[in-house]
């Protein structure tokens, strides 16, 4: 019986996972397990993306992951989603994989919401969240909501002069051996006031934007509004 339930849910994700998208292009960054992949997305209105996007793209039988697009081009239809492989499971195995001119289905995912109000932005999260913060820069006013993106990368990455010179309000933290929540906690505590911040965002890794949550929540000193997303465990 369970099996059959089972089965009908994933029937109806592929229901709604109508529209296939294809693969343009593979980069891979050194090491290899960041991928910048840039897709085709035909019957897709990118025009309609006025909030932070997510992609669900199913990557094996049975399985579906979330992808946001870091940056896009409404007429061409493209867009380029970035993964970290880092840790293993369905998507990373279909990453890496990958081949240009494969064909696959997705649908949209839940959005994100950008910045209720002007002030500065900051932006917490480790090397999944990186196509998110870059699509929250593409879709704000820098004048009304200037960024300041702290990202923990858990590789040492060459991470490509073009993100690097198109990018400069985000501050790579590259840690191997390092640990993203008392990372970005050390970070919040030693380095900055907060309160000079209207919205704050964190993403990535749920234990870690749970917790991050956590401390801000319980801290009095800090009463602007958190936007957490986690996107794997």
């Amino acid at each position: 019986m369970a099996n059959i339930i089972k089965k009908a849910v994933f029937d109806f994700f592929d229901k709604t996972l109508a529209q296939e998208g294809y693969v343009l292009a593979v980069r891979k960054w050194e090491p290899a397990s960041m991928y910048e992949i840039d897709l085709h997305l035909p019957e897709t209105d990118l025009g309609k993306w006025k909030t932070i996007p997510r992609l669900k793209i199913k990557v094996a039988e049975f399985e579906y992951r979330d992808y946001s697009p870091a940056i896009w081009n409404v007429e061409r239809k493209t867009c380029t989603i970035l993964i970290e492989t880092g840790h293993k499971g369905a998507g990373s195995a279909w990453v890496e994989n990958l081949n240009t001119g494969e064909v696959f289905l997705f649908g949209p995912a839940h959005a994100a919401p950008l910045p209720p109000t002007a002030g500065k932005v900051l932006c917490l999260g480790d090397g999944s969240a990186l196509g998110h913060f870059m699509a929250l820069k593409l879709l704000t006013d820098r004048e009304k909501n200037p960024l300041d993106v702290i990202m923990f990368l858990s590789e040492e990455y060459k991470i490509p002069e073009s993100i690097i010179s198109a990018y400069p309000e985000f501050e790579f933290i590259k840690q191997s051996q390092g640990n993203s929540l008392s990372t970005l906690k050390q970070w919040c505590t030693k380095t900055r006031n907060l309160s000079e911040f209207s919205v704050i965002y964190l993403a990535g890794y749920i234990p870690m934007v749970k917790e991050l949550r956590k401390m801000f929540k319980n801290d009095s000193n800090v009463t602007v509004k958190i936007l957490a997303n986690g996107f794997w465990s």
